[in-house]
């Protein structure tokens, strides 16, 4: 796979119904690689959560996979209120309500599913610019984001530190100098939380396990602090039309694969498994 932007020649006429997958261009691009890697790790995560009785690696890998779609949301630049996310992320809270055993509509619903997340996430960037503001100003907000993440978990899946993340990435790619430590506190701050909250679902396994566990998760941590701070948007040539393909079509409808094996996965396991 050779870096570099294909010229339209060397790919295949597009009919009028699929012009409208390449609107983000005809090739690779970084973007689509990162939400591969976020697909991938979503799934293998759900498929722990919900066909392998929890299982712990499976939910460790699934660490990966919401600050890179966070980091995406807030690195894009493209704000744009879109009404097909918002109504997914309601129906999969209504699913969630008629699948589940708790008569308790609030319980179901909160906290809500990162599909709402994304768009309320979107729609505060909309409003605001945070590379436009003085770092003093992005120290403050920072603060907040950081004391309200535990409280905000409740209601918001993965709380202000969703927004936390989107707003580094956004100042690391118009080139803020508050940029990376922005990052850098909020990716730590979020898998500080995520390894508590790991830590606590499996108080009960050996030693030996949570200590394995801590290095994945710390490994995992590295390797996407390493990716945000190095991150740029490139386009890849690839000759494989079968694997443009995919990539594309995985990643640029990676939001709405979100939704439909979620439902499914929720569908399944109520009939199948309790």
């Amino acid at each position: 796979m050779d870096r570099g932007i294909a010229s339209a020649s060397t790919l295949p006429p597009l009919s009028a119904s699929a012009r409208g997958i390449y609107r983000y261009g005809p090739q690779i691009n970084s973007h689509d690689l990162v939400k591969m890697l976020a697909i991938l790790t979503m799934v293998i995560d759900h498929v722990g959560r919900y066909f392998m009785y929890d299982n712990i690696w499976m939910r460790v890998i699934g660490r990966t996979a919401a600050p890179l779609f966070f980091y995406l949301v807030g690195y894009s630049g493209a704000y744009k209120f879109k009404y097909q996310i918002l109504a997914l992320g309601i129906a999969l809270c209504l699913i969630k309500f008629f699948v589940s055993n708790n008569p308790s509509l609030i319980s179901n619903i909160v906290p809500v599913n990162i599909l709402i997340s994304f768009v309320l996430i979107k729609a505060i960037l909309n409003r605001f610019d945070p590379a436009n503001m003085r770092s003093s100003s992005l120290i403050l907000l920072l603060a907040i984001l950081l004391l309200i993440s535990d409280q905000t978990r409740t209601y918001i899946e993965f709380g202000s530190l969703g927004l936390s993340i989107a707003i580094g990435s956004r100042l690391i790619n118009k080139g803020h100098p508050f940029g990376k430590p922005f990052i850098i506190i909020s990716t730590t701050a979020h898998f500080l939380l995520q390894m508590n909250s790991l830590l606590f679902i499996w108080s009960d396994v050996s030693r030996q396990v949570i200590l394995m566990v801590i290095l994945l998760v710390a490994l995992i941590f590295a390797l996407s602090l390493l990716l945000f701070l190095k991150y740029e948007l490139r386009t890849f040539t690839v000759n494989s039309t079968w694997l443009r393909t995919i990539v594309i079509y995985g990643s640029r409808y990676s939001l709405q694969i979100y939704f439909f094996h979620l439902a499914a996965f929720q569908i399944v396991h109520s009939i199948v498994l309790t």
